[in-house]
């Protein structure tokens, strides 16, 4: 049987190819943070302690701070989401769209309740607006693994956090719970 007919198997694939983006997201940002942060540091050193015989003006402060904290931002959530495991909540699509990040790559956003989450096409095949999810993702990052339609909760059933792991176990596995 290949991969394609087990939900299971495509699910634990779906897992390990996200982590895998988060990865090399991490990989890329963390030292691209560093040197900014490093080259910010250098500048208001100079700039304030200096006097500026290195070439450093204020401007060129700001930028690199600017800089350091849009590189910095992304490192962090790369980081966070690496050492942290996916969740899975429940509930209602409010809106779902796509833009194209470049002219290869197509991304889908989706907003449920009052979070967006960024997929690919595979993650959220089959859902649409106004549709009750069961949805797992990371948590820092905003990446979704994975979007199964699911039964709206009775009047009976706590609306946020109730579902089954998506491995299929008990919840005591590598899926945190929120």
């Amino acid at each position: 049987m290949s991969a394609y007919g087990d939900p299971q198997l495509e699910r634990e694939l779906k897992a390990r190819a996200v982590r895998g983006g988060i990865l090399r997201s991490a990989l890329l940002w963390v030292p691209v943070a560093a040197i900014t942060i490093g080259a910010f540091l250098f500048v208001l050193y100079d700039r304030t302690v200096g006097g500026g015989e290195r070439g450093s003006t204020w401007f060129l402060v700001v930028v690199l701070g600017f800089l350091a904290f849009l590189f910095g931002y992304q490192a962090v959530q790369s980081v966070l989401d690496l050492f942290a495991k996916p969740r899975v909540r429940q509930g209602r699509v409010t809106r779902m769209w796509s833009r194209r990040d470049s002219l290869v790559l197509k991304t889908y956003y989706v907003r449920v309740d009052r979070q967006i989450l960024r997929a690919d096409a595979h993650a959220v095949a089959g859902v649409r607006e106004g549709d009750w999810v069961e949805v797992t993702y990371y948590p820092h990052s905003a990446v979704l693994v994975w979007a199964e339609v699911v039964p709206e909760p009775g009047d009976g059933e706590e609306a946020r956090g109730q579902g089954r792991d998506p491995a299929g176990g008990s919840g005591r596995g590598p899926i945190e719970r929120r």
